[in-house]
């Protein structure tokens, strides 16, 4: 035999949480609701299968038209509108369909939470190694390039020097080596 107080809970109480559940009530409302603690409701939750069904159906059921309500506002939406005027004096009322335009923030709370891979806040950049030396490392290739080009300027001309073949190929390698490494292509 258990120990301790009885249980006030009532087989009625599954319906009234569905319903409950279903305008967004949380467990410390359903435990307003009872007038019980929050702690027994969680333990109906936990121990009264049809109590825990109920809430659940209740849930998804408010949980489905909050999406519904975001998915509208992240893709525009069309909505109904009431506009009254004043005309000669009297009221005139006007019924038309006002486009709403599509809401960043709806879409970026929408892929943030379905995409987060993609679209979180914080996301590693690249999946390997530092930035900084990537960084250092191009900009190496870059300073190269130039000094070869600024190289090049006086000796340009059907009489170049023997030596400045080299000296292109291996800035060129240089280059395409750190593209390669950054997985640059143009």
């Amino acid at each position: 035999m258990a120990g301790g107080r009885p249980t006030t809970y009532q087989p009625e109480n599954a319906e009234i949480a569905r319903q409950t559940c279903m305008i967004g009530a949380t467990n410390d409302t359903l435990a307003e609701r009872f007038e019980v603690c929050r702690r027994t409701i969680d333990n109906w939750i936990a121990t009264i299968p049809e109590f825990s069904a109920a809430v659940r159906q209740g849930r998804e059921v408010a949980d489905g038209a909050v999406v519904s309500a975001l998915f509208a506002r992240a893709t525009g939406m069309e909505q109904k509108m009431t506009k009254v005027f004043c005309h000669r004096g009297q009221p005139v009322t006007a019924t038309y369909v006002a486009q709403l335009p599509p809401d960043v923030r709806a879409c970026i709370f929408w892929l943030r939470n379905r995409r987060p891979e993609q679209w979180r806040e914080n996301r590693p950049l690249t999946a390997e190694g530092d930035d900084r030396d990537r960084v250092s490392e191009l900009e190496a290739a870059s300073e190269r390039v130039r000094l070869a080009a600024i190289a090049e300027r006086p000796r340009a001309g059907p009489a170049q020097s023997a030596a400045e073949g080299p000296v292109r190929r291996e800035v060129d390698a240089a280059v395409r080596g750190a593209a390669e490494r950054l997985q640059v292509h143009s």
